[in-house]
């Protein structure tokens, strides 16, 4: 605006000045001259408001260049922050970061005020446990851990004792991630709540693990600092097998 203002009040006073000094040419010359003085006149008057134009042009196409960096510069900080909460909320899913939310704690663990079922006592707790993973992973769970493991894409669990080589109602030890969990197992979830008890509740796995001398007890937790699940502190893959030449 203040630009704007210059260019007028320059564009006036070159016209007076231009005005003026044909006033003062009149008076001292002949008429002949006095046309030459009016024809140049008005071309610097003409040539005035032209560059007056023209810069009048150049601060607008400016001014339009700076709106357009600076929504350009705005733009590129949204997207920058967008790209930055989505590559956190993917690694909180895929467990490479700690998790914080509702969710529910399932515990697992032998329970000797239960019958004894003859032939149903030893059992494999690592079937078992991939069982209850699989259906929480159906109910909407975004990141589980089970007695602090935090279970990601290449998490295998399994049973690292058959079942005579560990005395009582469980088989042994469970690896998971490559290290040894034992009974009881808590199993930490972070999802909808009401899915996921909804969806144990549904599959009756409370009865199945009573059959097995074991308690099978939900936990809800709705606040938003609910359940804390850890990150995953394992070793991930680097290469992948390659199909080799024939």
């Amino acid at each position: 605006m203040r630009r704007s203002s210059f260019i007028a009040l320059l564009g006036v006073s070159v016209t007076l000045g231009v005005l003026f000094g044909l006033d003062l040419h009149v008076h001292r010359t002949s008429s002949q001259a006095d046309y030459s003085s009016y024809l140049a006149a008005t071309q610097a008057l003409d040539e005035a408001l032209a560059t007056s134009t023209q810069l009048e042009d150049q601060i607008a196409s400016f001014s339009k260049q700076k709106q357009a960096l600076i929504e350009a510069s705005s733009h590129n900080a949204t997207g920058k922050t967008a790209l930055i909460t989505e590559l956190r909320q993917q690694s909180e899913i895929a467990g490479l970061t700690a998790l914080t939310g509702p969710g529910i704690t399932v515990t697992i663990n032998y329970d000797p005020a239960l019958p004894v079922i003859p032939g149903l006592r030893y059992v494999d707790e690592a079937t078992q446990l991939q069982m209850v993973v699989n259906y929480l992973d159906a109910a909407g769970a975004k990141g589980i851990a089970i007695n602090g493991q935090r279970l990601v894409t290449t998490t295998a669990i399994r049973s690292i004792l058959s079942f005579n080589d560990a005395p009582g109602p469980f088989s042994g030890i469970v690896e998971i991630n490559g290290l040894p969990v034992q009974a009881p197992y808590v199993i930490s979830v972070v999802g909808p709540v009401s899915s996921l008890v909804n969806m144990l509740t549904a599959e009756g796995l409370g009865q199945q693990f009573t059959i097995l001398d074991q308690s099978f007890v939900i936990h809800q937790f709705p606040s938003a600092k609910g359940v804390q699940l850890p990150p995953y502190d394992g070793a991930l893959p680097t290469s992948y097998a390659k199909e080799g030449g024939i």
